[in-house]
């Protein structure tokens, strides 16, 4: 049995969600929470919300963060929404990444669509407004998802079956077209905050085309972990078949590494691994199986 044959090591696409999900039943208790906060007091909202005016200006940098937290008080779908699809997609992403992983690609999802608004409406169109919701870090969620699962389907408006790839093409020409046409001088009044959310997109793609791992940039107890990854990098060694024995130190080696590479899973998600360390699983896995078909 090869290692693709385990429970622990198979593609989370052809799994349930079996997974705890603490990081989305938190960053969904803390939506409802600052919900019910803005409603009881309308200062929240004036304190956590993006604005053009105060955040850059006034160093007000916290706001680049809070601001996803807060929904419409007159829309209560648009915290429903944008929490249906947080819990929806974030499942399977959170069982792939883990809870940290996770919990960083949300948060600075959250970031980036926050500067790709203020970069619009403070930079550029040099307009006052303010923007509220967890749109911006739902369409990274829905991008990354897009680019696992591109023909995973989805129900839009519970009854049209469409791939994933498919509704997340949509929302990029959605979001694109009302930007040009304000850089044009075509002012939108639709209440929707495209570049957040074109912002969001663009994030969730980028993070699956160049492979990140943040939680590794924002832990210093990773750094020594990443020094001994380099320095086995130096000393690798040309792997020969025929010179190899089932007890040779070869073997006893790439158990050693197999072992490591499983609790690296473990803590940080399947996506923490690098090209080396997937060789290293296909080939443990292929002697496996030799090995297995070898004994009587």
């Amino acid at each position: 049995m090869g290692f693709e044959d385990r429970d622990y090591y198979r593609d989370p696409e052809w799994q349930p969600n079996r997974g705890d999900h603490s990081a989305i039943r938190w960053l969904i208790a803390l939506c409802i929470g600052v919900f019910v906060g803005q409603l009881i007091d309308a200062r929240v909202t004036d304190w956590f919300a993006l604005t053009t005016g105060d955040t850059i200006p006034k160093w007000q940098v916290w706001r680049l963060l809070t601001y996803a937290f807060c929904h419409d008080t007159k829309n209560v779908l648009h915290l429903l929404f944008n929490m249906i699809c947080l819990w929806f997609f974030g499942r399977t992403l959170q069982e792939r990444l883990g809870n940290r992983e996770f919990v960083a690609f949300y948060l600075l999802a959250a970031v980036v669509a926050g500067l790709s608004y203020l970069g619009l409406h403070a930079g550029l169109l040099r307009d006052h407004s303010l923007v509220t919701g967890a749109s911006g870090a739902t369409m990274a969620v829905m991008a990354l998802f897009a680019m696992w699962y591109p023909r995973q389907q989805v129900l839009l408006f519970g009854l049209l079956p469409v791939e994933i790839r498919w509704l997340v093409a949509a929302y990029v020409v959605i979001d694109t077209l009302p930007i040009w046409g304000a850089l044009q001088g075509n002012r939108s009044n639709d209440g929707v905050a495209h570049a957040a959310h074109l912002g969001g997109l663009l994030f969730g793609f980028a993070y699956h085309i160049f492979d990140w791992r943040l939680s590794n940039w924002l832990s210093v107890r990773r750094v020594p972990t990443w020094w001994r990854d380099r320095e086995r990098r130096k000393a690798v060694r040309l792997y020969s078949p025929e010179s190899e024995t089932p007890d040779s130190p070869e073997e006893h080696d790439l158990d050693a590494k197999v072992d490591e590479i499983l609790r690296k899973i473990h803590e940080h998600g399947e996506t923490s691994l690098s090209d080396r360390e997937r060789h290293v699983l296909s080939e443990a896995s292929r002697r496996y199986r030799e090995r297995t078909t070898r004994t009587p």
